[in-house]
């Protein structure tokens, strides 16, 4: 391991199992260049620890950090454990220490985690993307030990999303399918190239910019690069429903909510389909009900109805003999049979 900084023989701040946690998610283990990490620590590891940006910390001397940074053809890569911290980019840097770079970043430990962009102050949680722009002045601090993973991308590579990149605006929604996937692929993207694990071709970073001026264009205030693609729309539906339909206020107006579209602009993208909105939530309920009617025969239908997301248990039995042609009662008392039967006929 890299030492640069410590000034002084105390013990690391970094506990050193989390620090093995920590490697072991980010795949040294794997990397087939077994690179070195660089290790910065103390009041002089902090004036080190990144270009055009100051560091400041409550407690100088505690300072530590680990980090591995790799510069591919097009784009940078990095991944870092650190304790806690404040990193700004104020307009003195921007003048003496002009930078075009969009950093993104994803970390996965819990704790405080703020970005100040413009007057506001944003709280990121674990897999949610920050975007922060070098050529915009931004303050970010983290109050526990953090672990952020990310790229760095010239902004000249984002084409039309620039100008996206350069505002100070919240990040994206983390619960929409396509902020999940980004995240997702930015913290393994940038872990793997960071540490050696894979070497990317020019294609693949390619596709990571792509992702991320996707993911920009969510920021727009229309949308229309993510809500006119009927594709996206239907996938992130799907997604949505399969993750929320317990929950018995979750409807398609919750639907239209989560991808910041109007009801005319989601019921759009369903137009050639049969079923409605309304019917695949309640079609998903379904389904799961049956699965708990069958398997857990000591809960009563009506927390049955209550765990599946219906309303009521009325709503539940109306649903069931619409769909399946008997009630509740009658459908666990079938599969109870059936299953009796084929245990019966296992020992034949």
């Amino acid at each position: 391991m890299t030492e640069l900084f410590r000034d002084n023989g105390s013990p690391p701040p970094l506990p050193p199992q989390m620090i093995e946690t920590w490697e072991r998610r980010v795949g040294i283990h794997r990397s087939i260049i077994q690179p070195e990490p660089i290790r910065l620590s103390g009041p002089e590891g902090m004036r080190h620890y990144g270009q055009h940006v100051e560091v400041h910390t409550d407690d100088p001397d505690s300072f530590d950090s680990l980090m591995y940074v790799r510069h591919l053809s097009m784009i940078g890569t990095f991944c870092s454990l650190h304790t806690p911290l404040q990193v700004s980019r104020n307009p003195r840097l921007i003048d003496e220490q002009p930078s075009e770079d969009l950093v993104i970043g994803v970390h996965t430990l819990e704790g405080r985690h703020i970005i100040r962009q413009g007057s506001r102050d944003f709280a990121y949680g674990p897999g949610q993307l920050a975007f922060v722009s070098n050529a915009s002045p931004y303050l970010e601090r983290t109050f526990e030990i953090n672990d952020p993973a990310g790229l760095v991308i010239p902004l000249e590579l984002l084409g039309n999303q620039r100008r996206i990149a350069e505002r100070a605006r919240r990040p994206v929604a983390s619960h929409t399918l396509l902020a999940r996937a980004t995240a997702s692929f930015i913290l393994q993207f940038a872990s793997d190239t960071a540490v050696g694990v894979s070497e990317p071709d020019p294609d693949t970073e390619m596709a990571a910019i792509e992702l991320v001026r996707a993911a920009l264009g969510q920021l727009d205030y229309d949308n229309r690069q993510i809500t006119d693609n009927a594709l996206f729309v239907r996938e992130a539906v799907s997604d949505l429903i399969e993750r929320h339909h317990r929950d018995p206020s979750f409807t398609p107006n919750t639907i239209a909510r989560y991808l910041h579209i109007s009801r005319r602009q989601l019921y759009r993208h369903f137009e050639d389909t049969e079923d409605s909105l309304a019917a695949r939530i309640a079609d998903r309920r379904l389904k799961t009900a049956c699965e708990l009617l069958r398997t857990r025969p000591d809960l009563a239908v009506s927390e049955v109805a209550r765990i599946s997301g219906f309303p009521s248990s009325p709503t539940m039995r109306n649903r069931f003999r619409a769909e399946l042609g008997l009630g509740p009662s009658e459908y666990r008392a079938r599969a109870a049979a059936e299953n009796e039967a084929s245990g019966s006929w296992d020992h034949v």
